[in-house]
């Protein structure tokens, strides 16, 4: 159930990764100045949980296209990919200073879906947390079918290969780059949504939560790979509740960290990102 959130928060980097070839470093702060947007307003206006939801969908996608159009949109090509992750680390450090002045204190309550807990035997199961699961797994589903079934996905696809092949297809470039980043907005936000839901409260450190999180699940399923993201959020998730239940919080970090140094000692581009790297090398060779 943590790794399914986890997965929706690398499908934002992977999806940036795969259209830019470019790592966003201030998608996990647009989600915590998002919550925290929400939060304040929640706690001025009183909203209900429909609305709270909403109203945190709509203010990530928006900053994230303002990520976008002040970090990216001025860096194009092989030459912007230092210039640009800089750029989106001082954005990193813009927006977390946001979100400290809107949520000073250690925890804010978050307003979310609570629908109680079912024993069986043994088992303790928090049924919002199964609710989350499902949501976050139709959005996956959701989002396959957009990439895989539209010309929308096909533009998108086929400038995560090659961005002349995309441009001869009929794609503009600059508006898929805004699309990617407010469809990572969607999803991230729907994530954070979700986990703060299931935690009840929001801390100023979420946003470096989300980055850390959201990077090393897409660089172990294979950097840029959106099956890849939803496969190395899920092992995240499994790897992380093993530890927890074995060897106790102190050890969670370290494993997870420890597996990843791992994987990409084994497979450098992640558990399926390998062949996603060489077949870009070769069509930008030909071209």
């Amino acid at each position: 159930m943590l790794g399914a959130s986890y997965a929706l928060i690398a499908l934002g980097f992977a999806l940036v990764f795969g259209i830019m070839k470019k790592i966003n470093l201030a998608y996990g702060s647009s989600l915590l100045l998002a919550a925290s947007i929400s939060v304040c307003l929640n706690e001025i206006f009183v909203l209900s949980i429909f609305v709270n939801f909403v109203t945190l969908l709509i203010f990530s996608v928006i900053i994230n296209i303002y990520i976008e159009r002040m970090c990216f949109a001025w860096h194009t090509g092989p030459a912007g990919i230092l210039p640009s992750m800089i750029a989106s680390f001082a954005i990193w450090m813009q927006l977390d200073e946001l979100a400290f002045r809107l949520i000073p204190d250690r925890t804010h309550f978050f307003k979310g879906i609570e629908l109680g807990s079912i024993e069986i035997g043994q088992l303790f199961i928090k049924i919002d947390a199964l609710f989350h699961f499902a949501v976050a797994i139709s959005a996956m589903f959701l989002l396959y079918l957009i990439m895989m079934k539209s010309k929308f996905g096909l533009l998108m696809r086929a400038a995560s290969e090659n961005a002349n092949t995309a441009w001869f297809l009929g794609a503009r470039i600059s508006s898929l780059g805004i699309s990617a980043f407010a469809l990572a907005g969607l999803l991230g936000g729907l994530a954070a949504f979700l986990i703060l839901s299931a935690n009840s409260q929001i801390t100023p450190m979420f946003g470096m939560w989300c980055t850390f999180k959201g990077l090393v699940a897409m660089m172990l399923g294979g950097v840029g790979s959106l099956i890849g993201a939803v496969l190395g959020g899920l092992i995240l998730g499994l790897l992380e509740a093993f530890v927890l239940f074995k060897l106790g919080v102190e050890f969670r970090e370290l494993a997870t960290f420890g597996v990843l140094f791992l994987i990409l000692i084994i497979k450098p581009g992640g558990l399926l990102g390998g062949k996603s790297f060489m077949l870009i090398q070769e069509i930008e060779e030909r071209v």
